[in-house]
């Protein structure tokens, strides 16, 4: 990866009817997509919840939320490989604020 690194975060939506090993596959996925660019990941499996209104007529999803650290190329590569995963109903990247922004 080039220089510029930020922190990202990813939550995607994937289908609730996976199984406990469908959604795990699924997570590894992603996770071996960034690891092997390089990024370091934190995982967290939400869990299966209500949604607000219909996505793709799904009531409920699986949410995984992923802290990474990347730029704009992995961010585009990310995002196209999740664009082209039918199990996946929503998924939104967010880059995160650096902290010391915050402090100052």
């Amino acid at each position: 990866m080039k220089k510029d690194l930020e922190l990202y975060e990813v939550l995607y939506l994937v289908n609730p009817g996976f199984m406990d090993q469908e959604l795990e596959n699924k997570v590894e996925f992603y996770r071996n997509l960034l690891t092997k660019s390089g990024s370091s990941v934190m995982v967290q499996n939400r869990g299966k919840r209500s949604l607000s209104y219909r996505i793709k007529g799904f009531t409920t999803a699986n949410y995984i939320q992923m802290v990474f650290v990347g730029n704009q190329k992995l961010i585009q590569q990310l995002d196209q490989q999740i664009g082209r995963d039918e199990s996946v109903i929503r998924h939104l990247t967010t880059k995160l604020p650096d902290r010391r922004e915050i402090f100052n």
